[in-house]
């Protein structure tokens, strides 16, 4: 009877979250992306843009809250607006604290596409420029603010390696050459990757602890 009973206190203790309790696993990294500004881009370059920075976070095993989300509590907790300039830093902290993520994504893209004139004609080109910023909610930081990164689709730019790898590690094809929504797609790929190199290289950098490991 003694024994029965004090093995009957020992399943209590561990369902009371005591000694023997099962460790919980650790949650998943979130992050918000509230709705980038995209000026001049086709709906098919603004779609490559959007892919390309949801994949890049995922990358680096961030899971990305619904877009619709974000603007949600954006426009209705925080009763703010959304325009064509990134939100201060302080505001995307609030909405980082209000959605209990870890890290709040805000960005823009402007492309400028025209055709220049070679030996044998008209060529298709176009520029890219990216902004963003990223915010750490725990450590209430900017964690990376580039501004006005640039990307020429007819160019082979540098600066952007880890993202490139990433990129076509999860399948998408770097593109290249063709009329113009092919050329705003490519800018905007290395635009962004550009932009977020300096946080995805420092990402992926760090050691992958194993699970249970001290």
């Amino acid at each position: 009877m003694i024994a029965l009973l004090a093995c009957t206190a020992l399943v209590v203790t561990s369902a009371q979250g005591g000694i023997d309790a099962q460790p919980t696993s650790k949650p998943v990294r979130q992050v918000a992306i509230l709705p980038w500004s995209f000026t001049d881009g086709t709906d098919t370059a603004i779609k490559t843009a959007q892919d390309t920075v949801k994949a890049l976070f995922e990358k680096v095993n961030y899971e990305v809250v619904p877009e619709v989300r974000a603007k949600t509590v954006w426009e209705e907790s925080l009763q703010k607006r959304l325009g064509t300039d990134i939100p201060d830093p302080k505001d995307l902290l609030a909405l980082g604290r209000e959605m209990k993520v870890d890290l709040v994504c805000a960005g823009k893209a402007k492309w400028r596409t025209r055709s220049v004139w070679v030996a044998l004609g008209p060529k298709t080109k176009a520029d890219c420029t990216v902004s963003m910023v990223l915010v750490d909610v725990a450590k209430g930081e900017v964690i990376l603010d580039s501004k006005d990164i640039n990307a020429d689709s007819t160019r082979v730019e540098k600066g952007w390696e880890t993202a490139a790898s990433l990129l076509v590690s999860a399948g998408f094809t770097v593109l290249s050459g063709g009329p113009k929504t092919p050329h705003q797609q490519r800018s905007a790929q290395m635009a962004i990757g550009k932009a977020m190199e300096p946080w995805l290289k420092e990402q992926a950098a760090k050691p992958k602890k194993i699970d249970g490991g001290p």
